[in-house]
């Protein structure tokens, strides 16, 4: 058995507590990833820390970029325990999103489309939400009922098998394990 990491943070970007205003929600953003320190995870985001529309899938590391700038990020880590066989088939998905991540942009469309409960789905464009859904149903994992591009953050701690293994700031998550 082996173990994929989620992570749900509540970021004070514009764009973040514009989220929070429209759901209500303590976290609006969620990460993923399979490293067992918790220090590196993937999404869908800006990917220049001044220029919110520029996004794309990305690689977050705890104690860099906007994680290290914003340390106080109310944040929690789930677990999920899958078999071998999902752990292998997530892993090759995910380096299929590595090699090609600048292929990859964000789903502002999506991003609106949640709000308007409107599905915008494109083959190279994801929100953080639909990437982590997208990331969980095709490696066998969990399937959500409802279109890809309407999950939200919030909605990914609702997994049953999911697991708390860490709740605090991100800069407390970045001092574990040192």
């Amino acid at each position: 058995m082996k173990e994929i990491y989620i992570m749900l943070t509540a970021s004070g970007t514009l764009v973040a507590k514009s989220i929070k205003f429209y759901t209500s929600a303590k976290y609006n953003h969620v990460s993923i990833g399979i490293d067992s320190q918790m220090k590196v995870f993937y999404s869908f985001a800006r990917r220049v820390r001044y220029l919110p529309l520029i996004g794309g899938f990305i690689t977050e590391v705890v104690d860099e970029g906007l994680f290290k700038k914003y340390c106080d990020y109310e944040c929690i880590v789930y677990s999920i325990t899958v078999d071998r066989k999902a752990y292998n088939k997530f892993r090759r998905l995910l380096n299929n999103y590595i090699s090609n991540s600048k292929k990859y942009k964000y789903n502002l469309l999506g991003f609106f489309g949640v709000m308007l409960n409107i599905p915008f789905e494109f083959k190279y464009r994801r929100t953080c939400a639909e990437f982590v859904a997208r990331m969980l149903h095709e490696s066998g994992i969990y399937t959500f009922n409802k279109r890809f591009s309407l999950v939200r953050p919030e909605e990914i701690s609702d997994i049953p098998m999911l697991k708390v293994i860490f709740k605090g700031k991100i800069k407390e998550l970045a001092e574990l394990k040192k």
